[in-house]
């Protein structure tokens, strides 16, 4: 089984304090008529972010969607403009669902907080307490490793998201004996015991090592604390919190596209079969979801209410450990910064031709994002579609 040249949901530098001059300005809460009653400029909020994604379409991106949201969450101020497809005549819409990335594990994170609420599991439980088939085979630097270290990416594990890494997993697929998974969960479970037999890659419990293994291990962990796979604990809690989103392309879903630079922008190129069903499918914990804009707002407004003390469907101890979280940590799906005095979570995705950020305030007064389906890192690994992004989320902020 040859591998395929990609980068499995890279993580993108997350905003350096060098980046992030925006003073970002709280708003009034009530309806949403209040507040723009309040703040009349809020009338012409669309106008501007329409704006901010014109000049990121100007820039290179095929489509570019931003938004904003006020304390009251009560509507979700959205522009778009550019292409769903490079050289059709299909305009991105508001409508259209797009492809969140690493976004999406803070809903992995959120997910395993409920289990830990309903005691289905603990923040400390380790694997081979929910999966004893692999104490046989566990290396010893994994003995003590936990679940919150596995979602804060503090557990040692591989980052798996390089072309090498999915080589190494190819050699050890060749190898099996027996017939190899049919469905995600077993996949999944082949995973963990392929990463927790090898080495760690950094000493666990100590500095942070980005790392989609983590994630996906950690979905294992609640599939077997919960009796039920991944998609269907996702799905249903999703359900309850009022999220309707996709695990796999929707129907007229927008085009990804992948270059170094604008005039090498090419559609991208869906995994071949006996690929995907390890990277679309058994890595789903660790961020693969799609939803509207409207949708992902929907998402956001409940941190938000959760931050202003109002009721919320969130797990209390997810929005606890995001409350205290220091700068410059990771924790839970999220990062900490201090932006001109705010308090503010932020974290990027990337993935399928897709690219995306969002600051959150943490007082629960502003979320701001912004989403492409464009994904683009030059020769040296920067990335000029999360300039775009960056530049953009900030000016939305900036208000």
């Amino acid at each position: 089984m040859s591998t395929p040249h990609l980068r499995r949901r890279a993580f993108l530098p997350l905003l350096p304090a060098c980046l992030l001059p925006a003073a970002v300005l709280s708003a009034c809460g009530g309806s949403a008529e209040r507040e723009e009653l309040l703040r009349p400029e809020l009338l012409q909020e669309e106008a501007r972010l329409s704006e901010l994604a014109q000049a990121a379409v100007a820039t290179g991106l095929v489509g570019a969607m931003f938004a904003s949201q006020f304390e009251g969450a009560h509507k979700l101020y959205l522009g778009c403009a550019g292409l769903s497809q490079q050289g059709q005549n299909t305009a991105l819409s508001r409508h259209h669902a797009m492809q969140l990335g690493s976004l999406g594990k803070s809903m992995t994170a959120t997910l395993a907080a409920e289990l830990v609420r309903q005691g289905k599991l603990r923040w400390d439980s380790r694997p081979a307490e929910l999966l004893p088939d692999l104490t046989p085979i566990l290396h010893p630097g994994y003995a003590n490793i936990t679940l919150r270290q596995m979602l804060d990416h503090r557990s040692g594990m591989p980052t798996f998201q390089e072309p090498s890494e999915l080589a190494e997993l190819a050699d050890y697929l060749a190898i099996q004996t027996e017939p190899l998974p049919q469905t995600d969960r077993e996949r999944r479970r082949l995973l963990a015991r392929w990463v927790l037999a090898r080495p760690p890659a950094t000493a666990p419990g100590g500095e942070l090592l980005y790392s989609n293994a983590g994630y996906t291990l950690a979905g294992a962990m609640l599939e077997a604390a919960s009796g039920q796979d991944f998609n269907t604990l996702l799905l249903h809690w999703a359900r309850g919190l009022g999220l309707d989103f996709a695990l796999s392309p929707p129907t007229h879903a927008p085009q990804g596209h992948v270059g170094p630079k604008p005039q090498a922008l090419k559609p991208y190129q869906a995994l071949a079969p006996e690929w995907s069903v390890w990277v679309d499918g058994a890595l789903q914990p660790s961020g693969n979801v799609w939803l509207s804009a409207a949708g992902y707002g929907r998402w956001l407004a409940e941190h938000q209410r959760a931050f202003q003390g109002h009721s919320h469907g969130l797990a209390p101890d997810y929005i606890q450990a995001l409350r205290q979280l220091p700068a410059g940590e990771y924790s839970l799906g999220w990062v900490a910064m201090e932006i001109k005095g705010k308090r503010s979570l932020v974290h990027t995705g990337a993935y399928a031709g897709f690219m995306s950020m969002v600051l959150l305030q943490l007082d629960g007064k502003r979320a701001c994002f912004g989403l492409s389906n464009t994904e683009g890192n030059n020769e040296v690994g920067d990335s000029w579609v999360l300039d775009a992004l960056n530049h953009g989320v900030l000016h939305a902020a900036d208000h």
